[in-house]
């Protein structure tokens, strides 16, 4: 079973058509949760197998927080044992990749579920279908950490080629890609869950760092307040396994575009936070399904989003 989420607060056109792509070429069930904070929601029943919405919250990077309230219900029904969590901008190219994933994840308990991740260009509206997107040459490709790292690579690194490609800048990036999709065996990891403080985004490079137990090597690097890291520390030490690993399958994935790399400004919003004294436990709301800010997060609320609306990739 998969699991992704789909959240449009700018309204724009490209993610809806990226996940009628996604979803078409998923071929296995999916549980997708969408979050609309006014209610105007754009997801109908037959655009899912099981179909959450959410409303209301504040402006900031909910994924992971939408992801979790997925996996709540794919537990409390029994719905599968597998999951494999992933973006709604993904088409896989193999179509039996969720037989792959499932073999990594008798080796190890939560896998990236690719090897590669060709991340193609901008694209006519007709070139929809798996083998119509395999057959286009992608705007730059890279792997996935859990197989650079199983090559003997550093897990962070100031290679040209590959600070180019992760397009972070002032920071030196991972040496492989830590996005785009994960799976996990929710029997080993009764647990489990994501981690939602990163509301800039970036969950997925903190998660993969405590997946193989190394997070404090990330907050060596990154510019993270100290109640920040103290918040993660805890759910690593809540939700993951005694034992630090992180599997890979060998399948390749086709990002869809839904904007520029430059425009995503992945080195600017590592300033957002840090220096703002970010302490998810004083500045989030966490008791609804979707996150709000505390009273006394106002400005921060206000940097966020402004920075989120920069982005251009709706």
């Amino acid at each position: 079973m998969a699991l992704t989420t789909y959240y449009n607060p700018l309204r724009g056109t490209r993610r809806r058509r990226n996940y009628d792509v996604f979803r078409a070429n998923l071929g296995v069930p999916l549980v997708a949760v969408e979050w609309a904070q006014d209610g105007r929601f754009e997801l109908s029943p037959r655009d899912a197998d099981v179909l959450i919405q959410v409303q209301g919250g504040d402006l900031m990077w909910q994924k992971e927080r939408l992801l979790n309230c997925g996996l709540a219900r794919i537990r409390s029904e029994g719905l599968a044992r597998d999951v494999a969590i992933v973006d709604a901008d993904v088409v896989f190219e193999a179509p039996d990749w969720h037989k792959r994933v499932s073999a990594a994840l008798d080796k190890c308990p939560i896998v990236q579920c690719q090897s590669l991740i060709d991340h193609l260009p901008p694209l006519p509206p007709d070139i929809r279908t798996r083998d119509a997107l395999a057959a286009v040459a992608p705007e730059r490709s890279i792997e996935s950490l859990a197989c650079v790292l199983a090559q003997g690579k550093p897990l962070f690194t100031l290679d040209a080629e590959t600070v180019r490609l992760q397009a972070v800048a002032n920071f030196p990036p991972s040496s492989g890609s830590t996005g785009m999709a994960i799976a996990v065996r929710l029997a080993d990891l009764p647990s489990f869950e994501l981690y939602d403080g990163n509301i800039v985004g970036g969950g997925d490079l903190l998660m993969a760092t405590a997946f193989i137990g190394r997070l404090k090597e990330l907050f060596d690097v990154r510019n993270y307040a100290s109640g920040h890291e103290a918040d993660a520390f805890a759910w690593a030490a809540r939700c993951l396994p005694r034992q630090p690993r992180l599997g890979w399958a060998d399948n390749r994935v086709m990002h869809l575009w839904h904007g520029s790399l430059a425009d995503r400004q992945y080195g600017e919003r590592l300033h957002i936070l840090g220096p703002r004294g970010y302490d998810p436990a004083i500045h989030l709301d966490r008791s609804g399904q979707a996150m709000r800010f505390t009273p006394c997060a106002s400005e921060l609320k206000n940097a966020v989003a402004h920075y989120l609306a920069s982005r251009n990739d709706a």
